[in-house]
């Protein structure tokens, strides 16, 4: 499943935000400009399409009212409104609006309604669901906090039979697996719980790296004793920045954990992973994350570039885009990064499509999401030739410039 397109109103920073997504898009921009806030609108949208909603919000300052916009009017109410389609080039396609809102102020027992509820089909804007008219089908599934796309789950996981539209069915199954990283070394280089043994059906307990980079030792087991291909990519990645790695070393920790270790052809031979380097340590946990097959629908990694080479990021750049390209649809994945890196807008910039890089900052008090290619533009920012002759190379001084509002 692919997210084309999103809007969000009245969520933290993002008043009215509407941003295309591809199957790959960077989001650049200034400290506290909504990118991160812009990743937990569409958790925040993952999670109310599985559960009820007063399940995403807990206590100041995570309650309702602490993420409501500023700026919010009465009635204030979250809304998104989605597009989602099975892959990039499908003729077909899904439009869903939800609107919600507290009741009440008790923050001890929050309590939550949806207003307005669509789903249309298209082409042909063919109405599947409004909230005003549920279907018979549907009763006892749907609460007063409890989205379609919940019901439609719930109905999934209990085998309650329902006659939907397979692409209905394809999206609410899909929008459940949506999850946000931030790694950090010092969590990569912990054991992790020790996988159950492959069995027959290898997505039953497959496990893969959590959002800081729990687990990594697990997943990474796991591919081997199950000889996933995958395995092998991850390898050629590390050997790119690192040539004399061999292989990877595993070692029980206790009796239900599992630790590794980088075996090297120098005088090193063999190095445990609390003892590798930040920046090894991080690179190889982007690496699993994007390449190991339990991956996520949709992964929102922030700040990717953290303790990386140019080297390091220039490799992980090109496993991000073998992956939202890959030729099988069904190995693809749909990524989201945001960062503050020079390196990473040139990777991104300087090759044949450059139309999924947007700028997120503030404008009076509100996140603005535009294209980068606009913001190029509007700024005069002279660009270099590139292998073609034309003056579309970014260089690495711009990028730098650009990052630091010295354009602005």
């Amino acid at each position: 499943m692919i997210i084309r397109e999103i809007k969000i109103k009245n969520y933290s920073i993002h008043r009215d935000t509407k941003v295309e997504l591809s199957p790959l898009t960077v989001f650049v921009g200034p400290n506290g400009g909504g990118k991160s806030a812009l990743f937990e609108a569409l958790l925040n949208f993952s999670v109310i399409s599985r559960g009820n909603i007063r399940q995403v919000f807990n206590r100041f300052p995570f309650s309702f009212r602490a993420t409501l916009h500023r700026g919010a009017v009465n009635p204030a109410r979250i809304n998104f409104t989605v597009e989602m389609a099975e892959k990039a080039d499908s003729v077909e396609s899904l439009s869903y609006h939800i609107e919600y809102a507290q009741n009440g102020t008790n923050e001890d027992y929050p309590e939550f309604t949806i207003f307005n509820e669509r789903l249309i089909k298209n082409p042909g804007h063919q109405n599947l669901f409004d909230r005003t008219d549920p279907p018979e089908q549907l009763n006892g599934l749907l609460e007063d906090d409890r989205a379609y796309f919940s019901a439609v789950r719930q109905a999934q996981i209990s085998n309650h039979k329902l006659q939907l539209d397979p692409l209905v069915e394809h999206c609410a199954d899909k929008i459940s697996k949506f999850n946000r990283f931030r790694l950090e070394p010092a969590t990569l280089g912990l054991p992790s719980r020790l996988p159950e043994a492959p069995s027959g059906n290898r997505s039953a307990s497959v496990p893969r790296i959590g959002y800081a980079g729990d687990d990594l030792a697990s997943t990474l087991y796991y591919m081997q004793e199950s000889s996933a291909p995958e395995l092998n990519i991850i390898k050629e990645r590390i050997r790119e920045i690192e040539p004399n790695f061999l292989d990877f070393e595993f070692n029980t920790v206790g009796n239900d954990r599992i630790g590794f270790s980088l075996v090297f052809s120098d005088a090193r031979r063999s190095i445990s992973a609390p003892r590798l380097s930040s920046g090894i340590l991080t690179f190889i946990g982007l690496v699993v994350l994007v390449a190991s097959p339990n991956r996520p629908t949709l992964m929102m990694i922030e700040e990717p570039e953290n303790g990386l080479t140019p080297q390091a990021i220039h490799a992980f750049y090109k496993t991000l885009k073998a992956l939202a390209e890959n030729p099988d649809p069904t190995k693809r994945s749909q990524i989201l990064i945001s960062s503050h890196s020079p390196f990473v807008i040139c990777e991104a910039w300087n090759g044949e499509d450059r139309n999924f890089i947007h700028q997120v900052k503030v404008v009076s008090a509100k996140s603005q999401v535009k294209k980068f290619s606009e913001v190029i533009k509007e700024q005069g920012i002279h660009l270099s030739k590139g292998e073609d002759g034309k003056r579309t190379h970014l260089s690495l001084k711009n990028a730098e410039e650009i990052m630091s509002g010295r354009f602005a």
